[in-house]
């Protein structure tokens, strides 16, 4: 009777292993995908993916044409495009002066609500820039000089 108990037993904790292991859900293979910029720029503007993408490929060109008329660009919720004129000016180049032509450049103006996005607590900079070190003389150790300090004089009154 023992043995008949045993069997019994192994028999219904196997048939219940079985149904846990038939029953268990599907885990899926991939978290879902994280949206795209043409994808959430679609959703948000009410657009198809299609012509979210027909508008970022035309942006580009229409505001060259707007710098190359001398006209700045505003695009609203982020700031303005302009052609700006740097003179001529000397600068180093290897260590050497040399005189740098006039030339034309285009600057981006952010909008302040761009700036507040820019400094939030969850925004990681893409690149961090080393704060500047004036070196006047590259490859030289700085000098030990002492500021001016005055000498008490030695003189007994």
């Amino acid at each position: 009777m023992n043995k008949r108990h045993g069997w019994a037993l192994g028999g219904v904790l196997g048939a219940a292993a079985v149904a846990a292991v038939l029953t268990a859900p599907a885990q899926s293979a991939k978290p879902p995908a994280e949206e795209t910029f043409n994808q959430r720029l679609a959703k948000a503007a009410k657009l198809s993916e299609e012509q979210a993408g027909r508008f970022y490929q035309a942006l580009g060109p229409i505001v060259r044409e707007e710098l190359a008329r001398g006209k700045s660009v505003s695009v609203p919720g982020l700031g303005t495009f302009r052609v700006v004129r740097v003179e001529e000016h000397r600068d180093l180049r290897g260590g050497r002066p040399v005189v740098i032509p006039a030339t034309n450049t285009v600057e981006f103006l952010s909008d302040g609500a761009l700036i507040d996005s820019a400094n939030a607590s969850g925004a990681v900079p893409a690149e961090t820039v080393p704060p500047f070190q004036y070196i006047p003389l590259p490859g030289q150790t700085p000098g030990q000089k002492v500021g001016p300090v005055r000498t008490p004089g030695t003189r007994i009154p």
